[in-house]
């Protein structure tokens, strides 16, 4: 019988710079099989690998684990829709490019017949064929939180090539667990891994948590292991009984999304209620809350007014932003870190600003 290993004989080895270290691939070729797939070097990094691919530009990457959230009633799920339609079509989305793939479709949440009629009228107006590879299911109870249901959908998923998997929405896809729990944990790392496993960007829906937050991420519902678990996290707003919808980045992991917008368009089948066409039309943003628009309304401030004081550049920016004064003060501390603003020391230790 092999003698136990003993983890603090082997850090005491480690401290005394007893333990002398093999060759990478030796120690690879020994390592444990369960481990072994798992275990890389920097020869790995340094690898070539194909530059990171989006299926709608800027936004979903693949694979990436991503979620789009808000209140009930602000169009998230038909704004989903109209982009994963587009992306079966191979059109461009709100302007975006998108990457032509498979894509699949989990309703648990609308219903067979509303959500026919959502895509026949999405798909008539964006003139996508009936042959694009799309494909969605609808009422068909599934647990992300069961290996077994994982397995069956990551079958499928290979076996259609697909590359975008939209989900709607994530609490109906999580029955018996608390979403303010732990619980959520795993099952998002199920969702990570079959993310990895199909190469895909998977969008989950899901729903804002009432009252207030500093942060707007904060105003995810359920336990903040969702939120750390995803590459992107949007937030949709729209005021009530308005069609325009403004759609921003609470998180991201990759590159920064500057927040847009778009109007929600459709039209009805004659002498009915029923959709017959139904679309979003992207429209001008302008941005009044970002750390980037902050940053613009400052440096902008400063050149046209040269020698301006910390007061009066803090009560000028926040006319015209949707931002407090201390955060519009912390960006100001970063332009002067970064030397984007210069500083002049006057009476009383009053700094007045410039751009050189």
């Amino acid at each position: 019988m092999s003698k136990p290993f003993q983890l603090t004989s082997a850090l005491e080895n480690h401290s005394a710079g007893l333990v002398e270290y093999m060759p990478q691939d030796t120690a690879k070729k020994q390592t444990d099989a369960p481990w072994k797939e798992f275990l890389f070097t920097l020869r790995d990094a340094y690898q070539y690998r194909e530059p990171l691919t989006y299926t709608v530009d800027g936004l979903f990457s693949n694979p990436s684990l991503n979620i789009v959230f808000s209140n009930p009633g602000m169009l998230k799920s038909f704004l989903l829709g109209d982009c994963a339609v587009h992306v079966a079509g191979g059109t461009d989305w709100l302007g975006r490019k998108v990457k032509q793939a498979p894509v699949m479709w989990i309703d648990l949440d609308n219903g067979k017949r509303r959500t026919h009629e959502r895509f026949e009228a999405i798909g008539r107006k964006a003139q996508v064929f009936v042959e694009a590879p799309f494909y969605y299911m609808s009422m068909k109870p599934f647990n992300a939180g069961k290996e077994k249901d994982i397995s069956e959908l990551l079958s499928i998923m290979l076996a259609l090539g697909i590359k975008s998997l939209f989900v709607d929405n994530l609490g109906l896809i999580s029955p018996g667990i608390d979403l303010n729990s732990d619980g959520m944990i795993p099952l998002m790392q199920n969702l990570r891994r079959l993310a990895e496993a199909t190469g895909a960007a998977i969008v989950l829906i899901h729903h804002q948590r009432k009252g207030t937050a500093k942060r707007a991420g904060e105003t995810l519902l359920g336990h903040t292991g969702i939120e750390a678990a995803v590459d992107l996290c949007l937030l949709v707003e729209r005021d009530r009984d308005s069609n325009f919808i403004k759609i921003k980045s609470t998180k991201s992991r990759d590159i920064d999304v500057e927040p847009f917008a778009a109007e929600f368009c459709f039209t009805h089948k004659e002498g009915t209620n029923d959709l017959y066409e139904a679309w979003f039309e992207a429209l001008e943003f302008q941005d009044t809350s970002s750390d980037k628009a902050i940053e613009k309304v400052i440096l902008d401030i400063v050149t046209e007014t040269p020698l301006i004081n910390q007061k009066n550049l803090l009560t000028s920016a926040k006319s015209v932003l949707q931002a407090s004064k201390n955060r519009i003060r912390l960006v100001v501390s970063s332009l002067e870190q970064k030397n984007r603003l210069k500083v002049k020391e006057a009476a009383h230790n009053a700094k007045l600003y410039l751009i050189e």
